[in-house]
């Protein structure tokens, strides 16, 4: 590298100044580290605090405060600081100069030990200012008040420490009017005569012009790109202005970021979790939206999550929260996994060993369209039918009521309707009112429940005197009863009659009983309603029973009391039926629609009969439970969101919900998914942020249009801002412009990604083997993989994309046989699961591999995918393409799908030697 001398000057004492606050920091950072001791607090470490009590909570905070800062500490060892800037402030006409060196860590503790300088933690406010280039105009908010600058000088570094001795490697250094790249700052320093006392013994010196041609193909390399060895994200410790903005945005914000493949969707998404767990980071504004106790609920481990749509994405993020310092305790989730919880263990629509429900089935045939915009119709569709039943019921009660037999119950309900301003038919904001207001009815509930639980005790106390073989019946016809559905009214019910009459399976007896009163109370029920049979369970049980059952005459009086408490529950229990009666006024929605030939297939029939349900309509139940439970929540004025409602039901949903909610991969989702985790966000803070690009949605029911969002936010109530970004850090011109084409195919306009500043030497063509299969395959795969590793020197992240897990182990045993003669392993990674190791050739099923990066891709069968999904095959393509760095291939086992046939020209054929 040639410079002059006043820039040689320049860099040896910015160069100089930097190597000795590399020291400094370290230094300090030790020393504060010794004196951080947890030694005075050791009962609260071995036995977690009772947070209502308040001694303990503070000795728990304490201990927290004292762990974060020695975290902190610890990373500042490590790695002291990413880069320097220097700005000139202008404040009423005068300037000054100022600089500073940003972490990646806190650097709270340690921010004035650089003389001269400050340390300014990267996701501070301040820490913005490494984000503009040398020369851009600034304006940075701090403390409340906007300060106005111009970056003077900014070095990018990524600092190492070897044997004791700092260096910095790939550094960038900025100036008013000239930049320059040097691999390594020390040696540099040391080449041009930087003469560091302390270290110069220990270096071997050697002349520059000898090591200039060196120097200069080692700078021309690494400002193309670092190889890419394993499956890990770029760690990008200082990002661009434009990402930075995003991720800085505030707190209770709502937003979705677009971008082409390797743009640091994913990198931008972490750097926002790790800024906004960073205390100092947060503004004055963000602070208020936390009051206590909501504070410290932000600051536990387990307030935020990151939703994935593949295991093996999941996987690999792990290493990137780390470096920001934020450890992985379980808070990356897969939405199939997250949707089987909420369903089954928070809302109960799915079955478990202890309720009832429905059963999880992954068939993909009883739904005509599983396109994104059809599920949020078929979502708009139900949560109408069910507001709509739900009303009906309530007025349909409420009118009953008021008109009532019994005196105190009809006084009950005037008194209700007077509180509720006179209405005459309820809408939703009073049903959502009787939360709070329905106290003046429940009196009369109890006095109606202790008297319909006598009744019910005498009388089948009485048949089962009469007839005491009829027990033994019903126990004997237990497994056929239990698969019969219970009475649609169920969730209306008293719910102590409700446990005692539903014991556990385990006494087989008890739960006949249950069975036999729950069909009592069925049958003089039908006889005040007029019905003519009682269906489900119960009407089974009747017939078992036959001429042994009295006259419905005998159970007139109880069945109008059975009625009143009814209705009364239906008014009681609105709220919560509003809610957790979701699932069963689903199942009657769906029987329908299917009647009405809407939404499902004929064959869902026979589905529905067995008590099945998908996963898109999962998403739709756990959607408008935790969509009710929020308005529930938020009437009138939102306070039972911050206080204890003495609703399990309600504080269960409550203590689900997150802090903050990221999402990965957000186009694979679909619209009513996403949905669902908006409503996991707290409802006072809403704090969610989600990435993706649509041009690479590999799932049919997944997010197609930006239109969707208008949508999300109609359903959740947010408002979420959309950003795009559209520079592509990972791969190099050539497969920039092929995955450009390719989106072309996919869409009605084509997007041109735009390059890094960073120049890029490696830019090999995409090659195209056709004809190629079983023995041609493995030497063709084997040949490409040898010139990968010649021409890099080493053998780098090479993955191998298959369509099925069925193809991998026959791949893998084909081309084994070829690489071993160059101890070049090979694996099969299935089920999306394994990640393999950073020296094996992986064979991936393609539809796992979303997200991840390799220096060297080949992509196998193109052909057969196109054949087999002929609408999603080129998405496939585009992922699979936008995975590799720089080194492509792409094969047929016959010949090129005639729909690439406008990207041939992207391909060259043969090898890259």
């Amino acid at each position: 590298m040639m410079v002059d001398d006043k820039k040689e000057k320049t860099l040896i004492d910015v160069g100089g100044t930097i190597l000795t606050a590399l020291e400094t920091v370290t230094q300090a950072a030790r020393e504060k580290l010794s004196g951080v001791s947890l030694s005075g607090y050791p009962e609260v470490l071995v036995q977690h605090p009772n947070p209502m009590v308040e001694g303990q909570r503070t000795q728990q905070n304490l201990v927290d405060i004292q762990q974060y800062t020695a975290i902190q500490l610890q990373r500042l060892i490590r790695e002291p600081f990413v880069a320097r800037v220097d700005v000139e402030w202008e404040h009423k006409g005068r300037k000054s100069v100022e600089v500073f060196y940003v972490t990646r860590a806190s650097a709270a503790d340690v921010s004035n030990v650089v003389e001269g300088a400050r340390l300014a933690t990267y996701v501070a406010p301040l820490g913005r200012l490494a984000e503009f280039a040398a020369g851009d105009d600034v304006s940075i908010s701090v403390g409340g008040r906007e300060k106005e600058g111009r970056i003077l000088q900014r070095v990018l570094l990524h600092p190492v420490q070897q044997d004791g001795v700092w260096d910095a490697f790939d550094d960038s250094f900025e100036f008013l009017k000239w930049r320059v790249a040097l691999s390594s700052l020390r040696r540099f320093l040391v080449e041009i005569g930087w003469v560091d006392a302390r270290k110069l013994a220990d270096l071997d010196i050697v002349g520059r012009l000898m090591r200039e041609a060196a120097e200069a193909e080692l700078i021309r390399e690494r400002a193309r790109r670092k190889v890419v060895e394993r499956i890990a994200l770029r760690d990008q410790p200082i990002l661009d202005k434009f990402q930075g903005s995003i991720f800085r945005m505030p707190l209770d914000r709502q937003v979705m970021l677009f971008g082409p493949p390797g743009s640091g969707k994913t990198t931008t998404l972490i750097r926002r979790l790790a800024q906004k767990r960073t205390p100092e980071a947060l503004t004055e504004d963000e602070k208020r939206l936390l009051p206590m106790p909501m504070r410290e609920i932000f600051a536990r481990p387990d307030s935020w999550a990151m939703f994935s749509p593949a295991e093996l994405l999941k996987q690999y993020l792990g290493d990137a929260f780390n470096r920001e310092g934020v450890p992985d305790s379980g808070n990356v989730r897969t939405w199939e996994k997250e949707r089987r919880d909420l369903g089954r263990n928070l809302l109960g629509i799915l079955r478990s060993s202890t309720s009832s429900g429905l059963q999880l089935d992954d068939s993909p045939d009883i739904l005509i369209d599983r396109s994104s915009g059809t599920l949020s119709k078929l979502h708009d569709d139900f949560a109408a039918y069910a507001e709509t039943t739900l009303l009906k019921r309530c007025n349909d009660a409420f009118e009953s009521l008021l008109t009532s037999n019994d005196a105190s119950v009809k006084r009950a309900t005037i008194t209700l309707q007077r509180d509720l301003g006179g209405v005459r038919e309820l809408e939703l904001r009073e049903v959502l009112t009787l939360f709070d207001s329905a106290e003046v009815l429940q009196s009369a509930q109890k006095r109606l429940s202790d008297h319909v639980s006598g009744e019910l005790r005498k009388a089948v106390n009485e048949l089962l005197n009469k007839h005491k073989e009829l027990l033994d019946e019903v126990v004997a016809a237990l497994p056929a009863l239990r698969g019969e559905r219970r009475e649609e009214d169920d969730e209306y019910e008293d719910d102590s009659e409700k446990t005692a009459a539903a014991p556990s399976a385990a006494n087989a007896r008890a739960e006949a009983l249950g069975i036999v009163v729950a069909a009592i109370r069925a049958w003089a029920r039908s006889a005040v309603e007029g019905r003519r049979s009682v269906g489900g369970r119960s009407g089974r049980v009747i017939s078992l029973m036959g001429s042994r059952l009295p006259p419905q005459s005998n159970f007139a009086a109880l069945g109008e009391s059975i009625v009143t408490r009814s209705r009364l529950a239906v008014l009681i229990r609105a709220p919560r039926a509003f809610v957790m009666g979701v699932p069963g006024m689903y199942t009657r929605f769906r029987r329908q629609a299917l009647r009405e030939s809407r939404y499902f297939r004929p064959a869902a029939a026979e589905f529905f009969e067995r008590d099945r349900i998908s996963p898109d309509e999962t998403d739709i139940l756990i959607l408008a439970m935790l969509r009710n439970a929020r308005r529930v929540l938020q009437h009138p004025d939102g306070r039972r969101i911050e206080t204890n409602t003495q609703q399990d039901w309600l504080e269960n949903i409550k203590g689900r919900y997150l802090m903050q909610v990221f999402v990965d991969e957000a186009t694979d989702l679909s619209a009513t998914s996403l949905a669902c985790t908006v409503e996991l966000a707290y409802p006072t803070l809403r704090s969610w942020f989600a990435c993706g690009d649509l041009r690479q949605r590999i799932t049919i029911n997944g997010m197609q249009s930006e239109t969707e969002i208008d949508w999300l936010n109609r359903v959740t109530g947010a408002k979420i801002d959309l950003q795009q970004i559209n520079i592509s850090y990972r791969q190099s011109q050539r497969l920039r412009n092929l995955a450009d084409a390719l989106s072309g195919l996919n869409s009605d306009s084509r997007t041109a990604t735009e390059p890094p500043t960073a120049t890029e030497d490696a830019d090999v063509w995409p090659l195209l083997g056709e004809k190629l299969s079983g023995n041609a395959l493995a030497a063709w795969l084997a040949n490409r993989t040898c010139e990968v590793e010649q021409a890099i020197g080493r053998l780098p992240s090479i993955a191998v994309f298959v369509d099925g897990d069925e193809h991998i182990d026959p791949l893998v045993d084909s081309t084994r046989k070829i690489l071993s003669e160059r101890n070049i392993p090979i694996v099969g990674c299935k089920e999306g699961r394994i990640v393999g190791d950073k020296s094996e050739v992986r064979v991936f099923d393609v539809q796992h591999i979303k997200g991840l990066e390799f220096e060297a891709v080949f992509f196998v069968g193109i052909d057969g995918l196109a054949e087999r999904i002929p609408d999603l095959f080129q998405r496939f393509l585009y992922v699979g393409v936008t995975r590799a760095a720089t080194y492509l291939g792409l094969t047929c086992a016959k010949t090129f799908p005639r729909k690439l046939d406008p990207v041939r020209s992207h391909f060259k054929s043969g090898g890259w030697s």
